[in-house]
């Protein structure tokens, strides 16, 4: 079975150090997208075991067009495998009659984010992270939050209140919180939510966070203040799974 980004096979490692590695790609200008799809798919004959990957195509956000290959051999990745990993996606055999690398354009190279088990909540625990009986999800929406200098307090104050204060629900809403570990700017938070279809995120999921974000400035008349000195810049996108351009372990 393929091993999509939230399919959890948790352990003891997820509550040490764990990563999700992944690098996001463009395409070149003048390129076809059938033609980039095409190439990926046979350059992805090199891209197994270790090196397996999942990809998924940005509709949203700055990104949109763009794709992303995250690291699929075990997710999240424990820090022991981390170098062999990186060694397996990155220094693969060549493979024939292989022109995708000609028509990528390379979007800041690959990203180390470790896993924040602490600011996350309803976490799957089974392999395929069944979501309601439907299966693994189409989709995975992630906002990101930049941190200012000096606010790192701040947002693990908010953040941690908000979890806290969500987990008092009933919800089965799933996020997994992350934090940029490597690769480029490394002040920064995501939250990623796995869900069915578009419309999930603009109806109860919505909901949710406005009626936790009421309680929480219901307590704390100083929020404002605290977001303002936490981060700087906020923005979020949805990513579609495209297993037939994922690769699996085998």
């Amino acid at each position: 079975m393929k091993k999509i980004l939230l399919s959890f096979v948790f352990s003891s490692i997820i509550f040490g150090q764990a990563y999700h590695i992944q690098s996001v790609v463009g395409i070149k200008d003048g390129v076809r997208v059938n033609d980039f799809e095409k190439a990926m798919i046979q350059h992805n004959k090199a891209h197994k075991g270790m090196g397996a990957v999942n990809t998924f195509a940005i509709v949203n956000g700055p990104n949109a067009g763009k794709y992303v290959r995250v690291a699929a051999a075990q997710w999240p990745t424990p820090q022991g495998m981390v170098d062999g990993v990186y060694e397996a996606m990155s220094n693969h055999e060549p493979v024939a009659y292989d022109k995708w690398g000609a028509m990528i354009e390379q979007v800041g190279g690959m990203e180390f984010w470790q896993i924040r088990p602490d600011l996350s909540r309803n976490m799957p625990t089974v392999d395929g992270a069944d979501i309601d009986g439907q299966g693994p999800p189409n989709f995975i929406t992630i906002y990101y939050y930049g941190v200012q200098q000096g606010g790192n307090q701040n947002t693990e104050a908010v953040f941690s209140r908000f979890n806290e204060i969500a987990k008092q629900s009933d919800s089965g809403r799933s996020w997994v919180a992350m934090t940029k570990a490597l690769g480029g700017n490394v002040s920064v938070y995501s939250y990623s939510t796995p869900h069915m279809t578009m419309s999930e995120m603009l109806g109860p999921q919505q909901a949710e966070f406005q009626s936790v974000l009421q309680q929480m400035y219901a307590e704390d008349e100083n929020l404002d203040s605290k977001v303002r000195n936490g981060w700087n810049w906020v923005y979020s996108e949805t990513w579609r799974f495209r297993p037939e351009l994922s690769t699996t372990v085998d």
